[in-house]
């Protein structure tokens, strides 16, 4: 009967068959600036979501939306910046399903860094 239900519905139910689990993504990351009074560090783990990361699920949500790629990260358009210059440098370092990764930007404050990275650094 469940066999019957889930080819109904679609899908393919084979008893005692595991499906493949997407590739571990777990990273380091590191917001490092000379104004701020300290540095920021938390890991954050996606596939599940995890870590050190105060908003893992929504962390790994934005990164899932540009498939690991930090470089084509456009989180937050619609937020307005001040054009004050101090310099934040987020760094991350580990993999992505299951892929080498290493990405740092300098953003001119923390504000244009959240525009472009949303809550992934938001440690």
């Amino acid at each position: 009967m469940l066999l019957a239900s889930a080819l109904i519905a679609g899908t393919a139910v084979v008893p005692g068959v595991a499906t493949a689990a997407p590739p571990d993504s777990a990273m380091r990351l590191t917001v490092e600036s000379k104004v701020l009074t300290a540095n920021k560090f938390g890991e954050l783990k996606c596939h599940p979501a995890g870590g050190t990361h105060q908003h893992a699920a929504k962390a790994c949500e934005e990164l899932e939306k540009v498939n690991g790629d930090f470089t084509a990260m456009q989180a937050n358009l619609s937020k307005a910046c001040t054009m004050e210059y101090q310099p934040v440098t987020a760094k991350i370092e580990g993999k992505w399903r299951g892929k080498d990764v290493s990405y740092t930007q300098t953003f001119s404050n923390s504000c244009t860094m959240q525009v472009k990275t949303g809550v992934v650094f938001d440690l």
